[in-house]
């Protein structure tokens, strides 16, 4: 306790305890006028006043220095428990910063920014760019995307539509190409008839839900979690509301189908249907068919091939191999940061655009969401109580934590990095041709994602990069605790592709400063932004390089979701293989 606190306690106990200390004297007034018992005369009042005179006198005193010695005792309790001066202070700042004078305050932030130690910090200031970036590479891919989406969003049935052959076809729906039908002359419908169909239409099986919307979105809703909007036409009650409000919605993504618009209709009798998929057709068109009258039509980009086949049929280089990868993770790490899980990853469900500014290197999105998980009350985690759950499609692919899950009351299912180990087995796919997970041949059995070592792994070609090795090792760990998540996999291999070769031969312990780190991301959202109002191909000046759409895209990409925790997190993984 300081030596003017002392003081003033001095001050302030000892005019009570003078006061009880010295003597009382009290002076009785009596009143003018006395109203005396009936029986009793004025001396003999008197008298009696005189006897209880003294006695007043007394209980009095003793009361009053009672008083004072209670006030002494709570007021110095009070200011133990409580700091009414403090209190006051408080008060009455927050008073002035909210209605009056607020400039000292903002000074002192002003000053504290300056200096780079006060309220806000060096790593504050670059988070704050950070955002900026993000902020800026959001608002360029929103309006691109509103360009595209903006003249086919209004379809509403297949009378809209000019249908053309179908494209794929799967267990649970076939895919045909389609275009707009425009309205105008039949000169200018003749000349755009040889013209590629640039969208395509997705037919649904549809074998159990009744022939009304809401039945059918509801049972097929799923499919359409990448929808960019939701038809309004329909019609819904509080009940379909609160089931709808539990679906979540996927933002529109460059590595994640472009599906632009759904609806229900009438199915119809198309070319080429009776062989295809005689079954899903209803009875009034294949008399032995088991499919409704009405399905789901899902209108979307058109593309080119899918992963199996281009691996197939192309031979690509390591670098064009590695962006492939690069697109895949970017699409699970959106799917992951906003709750959805694929479930269903796989080489066919991986469609690529190889044609206009797509050729030098192919475009890559995540198609087919009818197996995904999208629940906002659950999120990435599914109660399995029952051996009856559906727990995802593809069990050859299925993550280990999945496929050993063992049902009960308590038993959750945590999908939240099962999609990026699917993508390490697709990885080999892609880098050596051979699914691991696959029967291929008789003479060399498949790895079975419940009993398998990180041991039995193959090892990968020689000309993949020792990094993209590790990584996709990685991906493959059984224990999910130990596997990078696809946000970190998809930013190490951003690093690989762009940052300096030094920062990737670091030693040890050793990451770039704040400065590097922002002056390099400021150099790349610098070409973002600059060749934002368009994807064709643009040239470095220091190399005489071309740079593609599909690289442009990535960076995008990586600039739309980058943070610092993030970017030193994928520079120490680095730096540990």
């Amino acid at each position: 306790m300081s030596v003017r606190t002392v003081v003033s306690r001095l001050f302030q106990n000892g005019r009570y305890i003078f006061e009880i200390l010295r003597p009382q004297h009290r002076v009785v007034d009596f009143p003018k006028v006395k109203i005396f018992p009936r029986g009793i005369q004025a001396p003999e009042a008197a008298h009696l006043s005189a006897q209880h005179a003294v006695p007043n006198l007394v209980n009095a005193s003793i009361q009053a220095h009672f008083q004072s010695a209670r006030k002494l005792f709570v007021d110095n309790i009070l200011k133990r428990v409580t700091n009414s001066l403090a209190a006051d202070l408080r008060r009455r700042t927050a008073k002035k910063l909210l209605f009056g004078d607020s400039t000292p305050f903002f000074a002192l932030v002003g000053v504290s920014l300056a200096s780079g130690t006060g309220i806000l910090t060096k790593e504050d200031e670059f988070e704050g760019v950070c955002w900026e970036i993000r902020d800026a590479v959001s608002r360029m891919r929103d309006r691109l995307q509103e360009i595209e989406t903006i003249s086919i969003e209004d379809v509403e049935g297949l009378g809209q539509l000019k249908v053309g052959k179908a494209l794929a076809k799967g267990s649970n729906a076939v895919i045909y190409e389609a275009e707009r039908k425009e309205v105008g002359n039949e000169v200018d419908q003749a000349s755009k008839s040889n013209q590629e169909f640039s969208l395509a239409v997705k037919m649904m099986f549809n074998y159990d839900a009744e022939s009304n919307a809401m039945s059918i979105l509801r049972a097929m809703y799923r499919e359409t979690v990448p929808l960019r909007s939701v038809p309004a036409s329909v019609r819904i009650d509080d009940f379909e509301k609160s089931f709808a409000e539990r679906i979540i919605r996927l933002p529109p993504h460059p590595n994640i189908v472009a599906m632009y618009n759904s609806f229900v209709d009438y199915i119809p009798d198309l070319p080429g249907s009776r062989k295809l998929y005689p079954d899903a057709l209803p009875s009034r068109i294949n008399p032995d068919g088991y499919g409704r009258n009405m399905s789901l039509f899902l209108l979307m980009k058109r593309y080119d091939t899918n992963l199996r086949d281009y691996i197939n049929n192309t031979n690509t280089e390591i670098r064009d191999k590695i962006l492939i990868l690069t697109q895949i993770l970017e699409g699970v790490s959106h799917m992951n940061r906003h709750n959805v899980a694929h479930r269903d990853l796989k080489s066919d469900n991986i469609l690529l655009e190889t044609v206009g500014d797509y050729a030098e290197c192919p475009g890559v999105v995540i198609t087919d969401f009818g197996c995904c998980l999208s629940d906002n009350v659950n999120g990435l985690s599914l109660p399995y109580k029952s051996p009856d759950t559906d727990r995802g499609g593809n069990a050859a692919l299925m993550a280990p934590e999945v496929a050993t899950a063992q049902p009960g009351l308590f038993s959750n299912i945590n999908y939240s990095k099962s999609d990026v180990w699917a993508v390490g087995a697709i990885a080999y796919e892609l880098f050596n041709g051979v699914n691991p997970f696959y029967q291929t041949n008789k003479e060399t059995p498949a790895l079975r994602n419940t009993t398998y070592t990180e041991e039995d792994l193959p090892a990968l070609n020689e000309n993949v990069p020792v990094t993209i090795a590790k990584l996709i090792a990685a991906l493959l760990i059984r224990n999910p605790n130990k596997r990078p998540s696809a946000e970190l996999a998809a930013t190490v291999c951003q690093l690989y592709l762009w940052a300096p070769s030094a920062w990737l031969n670091m030693p040890e312990n050793s990451l770039p400063s704040n400065s590097e780190l922002l002056q390099w991301l400021l150099c790349l959202a610098t070409k973002v932004l600059y060749q934002g109002h368009s994807s064709a191909v643009y040239s470095q000046p220091a190399t005489g390089k071309q740079r593609t759409a599909t690289e442009y895209q990535l960076i995008a990409s990586f600039l739309h979701r980058i943070k610092l925790k993030t970017l030193r997190q994928a520079l120490t993984w680095i730096q540990s293989v």
